[in-house]
């Protein structure tokens, strides 16, 4: 390496320093802490955002309730007239972030409102019994700033609190966990949310989102149709859905060169075969250790084999 950079120098392919900035980085002397400096922005301000819903919860009385709204929605209001004055407007296409903390000062912006409905509903009691359509609203409102401001951050929030609003409906109507229409909500609000990534990257329109889409997706339909495999109904319907969907979640992994699809697939469809086997096979002690042993030497094999080949063909 250090002689392809002393070729292109005397060729004036390259400036001296262009080449001594490259033999820095090559020489390791230079590396980039990009992705760990996101990584901590984005937890402070979790944290953050975490302490100040707690403050809220245990000492809204003592503090007073006006100050409390006022410095809420003071902040949040100051974090959504950053974005837009630095932000470069509505796009289809993606935008370029304007500087490091945009990102994450619309993330904080979008928490503090969350923050400031929860406070509201806690103090004043608009909906009652209905709180959970807070949630909706806060969806919502999350997905058209995401759309906005270009943000995948703020994207992966209003899905989530979408699919948070799903489930307290379907626990409302006194479901267990992971049953009956818990589940099929579930699996409906995991296809749904692929089916839109699809249908926004087809008409093109923030293709880059798809990602987020296909991600948060894939996971909640896969670990929904998984709890289903084991149901007396309709066990064998769940486990052939699961079935189907690791395919294709396989085939994306292969088409697009991603890892982590491919990952979902194997694991998730290594759990659902294993609730099957179990469910209809005879049990013994020793068979149930046997496959344990075999198919999870085998699972892992497949996987450092499959993942050198991803690496290879990079």
């Amino acid at each position: 390496m250090q002689d392809v950079l002393n070729d292109l120098e005397n060729s004036e392919i390259l400036s001296r320093e262009q080449a001594a900035l490259l033999r820095r980085i090559y020489g390791r002397e230079l590396f980039s802490v990009h992705w760990e400096l996101r990584l901590l922005l984005y937890g402070g301000i979790l944290i953050m955002t975490t302490g100040l819903g707690l403050l809220v919860a245990k000492h809204f009385a003592t503090i007073g309730h006006l100050t409390l709204l006022a410095v809420i929605s003071t902040g949040c209001a100051a974090c959504f007239a950053y974005c837009l004055r630095h932000g470069g407007g509505f796009s289809p296409g993606s935008l370029a972030t304007p500087d490091a903390a945009y990102d994450y000062v619309l993330l904080l912006g979008c928490l503090l409102l969350g923050t400031l409905q929860g406070y509201l509903e806690l103090r004043y009691q608009f909906l009652a019994q209905f709180w959970n359509w807070w949630l909706l609203a806060s969806a919502l409102i999350y997905l058209l700033c995401a759309h906005y401001f270009d943000n995948r951050l703020v994207l992966s929030l209003a899905l989530s609190t979408l699919g948070a609003w799903l489930g307290v409906k379907s626990s409302q109507l006194g479901t267990g966990l992971w049953d009956g229409t818990l589940r099929e909500n579930a699996v409906f609000f995991g296809a749904l949310v692929v089916a839109a990534g699809a249908t926004q990257t087809k008409l093109g329109w923030k293709r880059h989102f798809l990602p987020v889409h296909l991600h948060l997706g894939v996971n909640v339909l896969l670990a929904a149709l998984v709890t289903g495999v084991g149901s007396r109904a309709a066990g064998s319907a769940y486990f052939a859905a699961l079935l189907l969907t690791s395919s294709g979640s396989a085939f994306y992994a292969t088409r697009q060169r991603s890892f982590a699809f491919l990952l979902y697939a194997v694991l998730y469809g290594y759990v659902g075969i294993t609730i099957f086997v179990l469910d209809h096979a005879h049990r013994s002690s020793e068979g149930i250790i046997l496959y344990f042993l075999v198919s999870a030497a085998t699972l892992l094999t497949a996987l450092v084999a499959l993942h050198r080949r991803f690496r290879s063909a990079e």
